[in-house]
């Protein structure tokens, strides 16, 4: 029968096995030690870590048991990276904080993204039912913008900290003078003080004045949109099939010449857990490749999220045999390493769309002669009879694509996005496994403990201690043994380090 030590410190109750308190760090035990600092620093240490632990908050997760499993493991993760000795790089941070914000925030997000005048906007107020967003031939401002689901319609604006200001003026590259040369016109400097770091504001509007309060903080004609950040507006007249946590986001390019505006964006994709690359079919060129390449490097680990969105189709030649040849054209730039990994992917995930025209077909009520014009012009060329356009309309409709990709949305994301968040979760945790455990062999440190910290049943370090006890006559000897060994991780980081995280495995076995 195993006896109970008392920790003098705590009151933990230890089995005798232990050295250390698996509560407090304390040594249990100090008979036989006539020279303390054998023992001392190894236990400072240990106090140390268990306290970066035990301090890091938990947010329980409601909506996933495992997601909230995985969130407890990566929380001792972070705790543990940033102790000074591991000295982690900023890609395992930002990868950690994501995943913290992504379990936290479970929203399912599918970002739009695509350089100026892809139509990108109109594709999003085609999918949302209304003209929301601004589809001005000139860009409008580099905001952010997320639309859902919501009882209520509203539209909320958050506004740069003075240290995210900051960073953006300092990201300004030599490309920059359309930016500066606006901004000065603008007078924007004189409110800057204004709106940096202002609280968020949140307004409750109709549904048919969601544009109008959306285009008072997006003008790129008023100052204060450059200190805008991001806007959330909340649509209830979306249908049910559209959950609340799938959330439409409307990014800015990614060759903002303001560098940290278009690192937003490249956030939003590497989180996103389907992404839309819109690309004018009249021109897919080099550009546009280099955008749906981007997007496919910050989606590397799931290639499947990523749909390409050939927008304008209808002002294509001949559109119906002319898409046949660029789609596959876009097939074979797209299919191999570095893109869709089958021919089958690219196949389902390459996708026509005339926004424009569906828009009109909508609204036909409500449109202008000119409009009128440009819907007759499109029957036209579909061999549609003009002479009673009205009776075109649900044609003209199908033939625009809008509606399959609306059902896409719907069978494909929606009707699953808990599962798929789920999965979502899962993959992104493995990814941080595997980073951590890259970083660990490029910096040849012997920290693959790290990876087993939360999982591995305690006995390792009890083991250790067990090993030398049977191997020199008495606990005296063998603590000399280990103070030797910490003498030389003094000199040398690798074994440190190591040293660490054995401790470190003690006391989250003990956990288990």
């Amino acid at each position: 029968m195993n006896q109970i030590l008392i920790c003098n410190d705590c009151g933990k109750e230890n089995s005798n096995k232990r050295y250390f308190c698996e509560k407090c760090g304390k040594l249990l035990n100090t008979d036989g030690f006539s020279n303390p600092n054998i023992y001392e620093e190894s236990e400072f240490k240990i106090k140390r870590i268990l306290e970066n632990i035990n301090l890091t908050p938990h947010n329980n997760i409601l909506f996933n048991d495992i997601s909230d499993v995985y969130l407890k493991k990566i929380e001792r993760y972070q705790a543990l990276i940033n102790l000074p000795e591991v000295n982690a790089d900023n890609i395992i941070f930002e990868k950690i904080k994501d995943f913290i914000d992504l379990c936290s925030n479970p929203e399912f997000q599918i970002a739009f993204v695509g350089t100026i005048k892809t139509g990108k906007s109109t594709l999003i107020n085609s999918l949302l039912g209304y003209n929301y967003a601004s589809m001005a031939v000139t860009p409008e401002t580099a905001a952010l913008t997320k639309f859902r689901s919501s009882s209520k319609d509203y539209v909320k604006v958050n506004f740069y900290s003075e240290n995210e200001w900051r960073l953006l003026w300092a990201s300004r590259t030599t490309g920059a003078d359309a930016f500066m040369r606006e901004y000065n016109e603008l007078k924007a400097e004189t409110i800057k003080d204004k709106w940096i770091g202002h609280p968020p504001i949140y307004k409750e509007v109709t549904n048919n004045d969601i544009d109008k309060e959306l285009s008072i903080w997006s003008s790129s004609k008023q100052p204060e949109h450059y200190f805008v950040k991001e806007i959330e507006v909340g649509i209830s007249t979306l249908p049910d099939s559209i959950p609340k946590q799938v959330v439409f986001v409307d990014t800015p390019g990614l060759s903002d010449p303001v560098a940290y505006r278009s690192e937003i964006t490249k956030q939003y994709i590497r989180k996103a857990n389907a992404v839309f690359v819109c690309v004018d079919s009249q021109k897919v060129q080099k550009e546009e490749i280099e955008t749906i390449s981007s997007v496919f490097s910050f989606s590397s680990h799931n290639k499947e999220k990523v749909h390409i969105i050939a927008t304008h189709w209808d002002k294509l030649n001949n559109p119906e045999v002319d898409w046949l040849e660029q789609k596959k054209w876009l097939k074979s730039r797209l299919v191999g390493k570095g893109f869709f990994d089958t021919s089958e992917m690219a196949e389902e995930n390459i996708i026509h769309s005339a926004a424009h025209i569906y828009n009109l077909c909508r609204d036909f009520e409500k449109i202008t002669q000119d409009e009128n014009i440009t819907l007759m012009q499109f029957a036209l060329g579909m061999k549609m009879d003009i002479n009673n356009l009205k009776c075109c309309i649900p044609e003209m409709k199908k033939k625009t694509n809008i509606k399959y990709i609306q059902t896409l949305i719907v069978e494909k994301f929606a009707k699953k996005y808990e599962k798929l968040l789920a999965t979502d979760i899962e993959m992104k945790y493995k990814d941080i496994i595997f980073t951590i455990n890259r970083f660990a062999k490029e910096n040849q440190h012997s920290i693959s403990e790290l990876i087993d910290m939360s999982q591995s049943s305690i006995k390792v370090m009890e083991d250790k201690v067990e090993t030398q006890k049977k191997k020199y006559k008495d606990v005296r000897t063998c603590m000399e043994q280990l103070d030797t060994l910490i003498t030389v991780i003094e000199k040398n980081t690798k074994k440190r380090l190591d040293a660490i995280l054995s401790q470190l495995k003690t006391i989250k076995n003990s956990e288990g």
